[in-house]
């Protein structure tokens, strides 16, 4: 089955907010997962982006944020990167109505009592054990590993590789870098930051950023 830009009759449109790279890496991943574009009927899939003359693009730029207005067969992810960044974006669509999917490669595994919320995205070999509870917007790249019973709040982002061992706790806005790996029963705090390849053993609070194995504070991290 194929996706391609142009309206066909009868399907949804599916609106990437975000041209960027992480957009182009959504649209590229979305035409390789047919079983996601059949069961979401999407037939068309478009950019809302502020720079709407990008060139190279897969799909054209329709809209810019402010001025979008979703149409009643629209679904929409929102393709930016950072998590600030993302939460605001995403404030200002749920303000005109817009109508969130979730999107799971085809490739990824969820196992049975798991949930993901709207608007997150799962990028291929994911792995989501079972009686995991993903919440909105977030954000799970290649092959990240979330083990039985963990909790992912609002927005986070889990890079490519990293792996949450059972019963781990990820707050609202958190950043969990590659190949990084949160112990059994450990807490990262909401807008905490995970450095690449660090293994976390205690708790990690709220807003600091740590890194390294195992995994301590950096003091004057940048937010």
């Amino acid at each position: 089955m194929t996706v391609d830009s142009a309206p066909t009759r009868g399907g949804r449109r599916l609106v990437l907010v975000g041209a960027g790279g992480a957009g182009r890496e959504v649209h590229a991943l979305v035409r390789s997962s047919p079983r996601f574009v059949e069961a979401e009927q999407v037939v068309e899939i478009v950019f809302v982006d502020d720079v709407v003359d990008r060139p190279g693009l897969p799909a054209p730029v329709v809209s810019t944020v402010d001025d979008y207005r979703p149409a009643d067969r629209d679904i929409v992810l929102c393709t930016i990167g950072g998590s600030r960044s993302r939460t605001a974006v995403v404030r200002r669509l749920e303000a005109v109505g817009a109508r969130f999917t979730t999107f799971v490669h085809d490739t990824a595994v969820l196992l049975p009592g798991s949930s993901i919320g709207a608007g997150s995205v799962v990028y291929p070999f994911v792995v989501v054990s079972t009686d995991v509870v993903v919440g909105r917007h977030a954000w799970l790249s290649t092959a990240a590993v979330l083990g039985h019973d963990v909790t992912v709040g609002d927005v986070v982002t889990l890079n490519g590789a990293s792996q949450l061992l059972g019963d781990v706790t990820v707050g609202d806005g958190a950043f969990v870098a590659c190949g990084a790996i949160v112990v059994p029963g450990v807490e990262v705090g909401a807008d905490a930051r995970v450095g690449a390849g660090s293994v976390v053993l205690r708790r990690v609070k709220p807003g600091t950023t740590v890194f390294g194995t195992p995994a301590t504070l950096l003091t004057g991290a940048a937010r």
